[in-house]
């Protein structure tokens, strides 16, 4: 069985990466010898040019359409009546008589003497004006067992403090008691009930009594 050389689109042979061409192996060139017989038929036309006499008979409508110009007398009478309008300017005097109603407003200023009674709060308020001002303050010194000291020439010994922008004034409040209010509960199968708290004291029931409790340190009120 032969090897077909492979070529390329543009006919060259292909080439290998060692040069040497590249095959088809296995490529049989087969050449075939072809024969054939047939028949022809032919079909045969003739055209011949001749003259021939030819009669006919027909009939053929003429519609005539025609316009006459005639001269005609024509006689009429008519009667005209005519509507006479006049107008007339003239001077004529009229009277009429009438009536007019007039609702009358009259405004009038009067003096009424009025009294009332009433009451007035009033809440005082008193502002104050003070200065300030630079001062000083003397003060005996003391030893430690509380003589007074005194110094060589034996004189009083004194501290003198200064002081300044120094102003005295006095507040007056006017204070609210808030009442301690609380309510304690009680939890009885999973649901919380008021309760009044006695304390047996010396044998008996009290009430009014104060409830404390520890937290963080220190005793807070609870009831």
């Amino acid at each position: 069985m032969a090897n077909g050389y492979r070529i390329s689109e543009s006919g060259d042979f292909r080439i290998s990466e060692d040069g040497s061409s590249r095959l088809t192996e296995g490529f049989n060139l087969v050449e075939i010898t072809l024969s054939a017989t047939g028949s022809v038929a032919s079909v045969g036309g003739l055209t011949t040019g001749g003259s021939a006499d030819l009669a006919a008979t027909g009939s053929k409508v003429v519609a005539g359409a025609g316009t006459l110009l005639g001269v005609v007398d024509v006689s009429a009478s008519t009667t005209l009546t005519a509507s006479a309008i006049i107008t007339i300017l003239a001077n004529s005097a009229m009277t009429a008589s009438g009536t007019q109603s007039a609702d009358s407003i009259r405004i009038r200023y009067g003096v009424s003497p009025l009294s009332a009674t009433g009451s007035q709060v009033a809440a005082a308020e008193k502002t104050l004006f003070g200065k300030f001002q630079t001062g000083a303050v003397e003060f005996t010194r003391i030893l430690e067992n509380g003589d007074t000291r005194h110094t060589e020439a034996g004189d009083t010994r004194v501290s003198i403090n200064t002081f300044g922008n120094v102003g005295e004034g006095h507040i007056l409040t006017d204070q609210t008691k808030t009442l301690f209010t609380s309510q304690p509960y009680y939890n009885d199968e999973d649901t919380w009930k008021t309760f009044v708290p006695y304390v047996k004291h010396n044998g008996s029931w009290i009430t009014n009594i104060k409830i404390y409790k520890h937290t963080n340190g220190a005793w807070k009120r609870s009831y």
